[in-house]
C-alpha cells in the first residue's frame, strides 16, 4: 500500500510538473518521452514483445475469444459520430459555437494547468494500466 501511495505521489507530482511546461518546447517533449520510454522498456523487460510468450499470447485470446462485430458496433458508432462532429466543425471554419467537436472540448479542458495536470495523470495510468495488467499476470498463483 505504501508504494501504491508513493507511486500516485510522484505521478501527481510529475504531471504538476510537465502540465506547467511550455508546450512545444524541448522540455514539453522530453517529459512525454519520458514515460513513454519507462513503459516501452518495461514492457520489453517483461517479455511484451517476445514472439515466445505463449502465457501472453493466450492472454490476449482470451480477451478477445468474445469480441464481434455486434459487440463492438456501439463503439463504432460513437467514433463515427465523433469523427463526422469533428469533420463538421472543421468544414464550419473550426471555431463554431454550436457542433461541439473533440478538438474544441479538449481545447476547454487544456486551459488551467490543474486541469491540464488531471489529463496528464490519466494519460500517465492509462500508460500504466498495460504494464500493471502484464505484471498481475506474471505473478505466481494470479492465473
Amino acid at each position: 500500500m505504501k508504494r501504491l501511495v508513493v507511486a500516485a505521489v510522484v505521478i501527481v507530482a510529475y504531471s504538476w510538473w510537465a502540465a506547467g511546461v511550455h508546450p512545444f518546447t524541448a522540455l514539453s517533449y522530453e517529459l512525454v518521452a519520458i514515460p513513454s520510454l519507462l513503459a516501452v522498456t518495461g514492457l520489453a523487460a517483461m517479455g511484451a514483445f517476445s514472439r515466445r510468450r505463449v502465457d501472453i499470447t493466450n492472454y490476449c485470446r482470451l480477451r478477445a475469444s468474445n469480441v464481434s462485430l455486434s459487440s463492438i458496433a456501439p463503439w463504432l458508432v460513437v467514433l463515427l459520430c465523433a469523427v463526422v462532429l469533428e469533420g463538421v466543425g472543421l468544414a464550419l471554419g473550426g471555431r463554431s459555437q454550436s457542433v461541439p467537436t473533440l478538438s474544441t472540448t479538449v481545447d476547454h479542458l487544456l486551459v488551467t494547468r490543474l486541469e491540464r495536470s488531471v489529463l496528464y495523470v490519466a494519460w500517465l495510468l492509462v500508460g500504466a494500466n498495460s504494464l500493471w495488467r502484464l505484471w498481475r499476470q506474471r505473478q505466481p498463483g494470479s492465473h
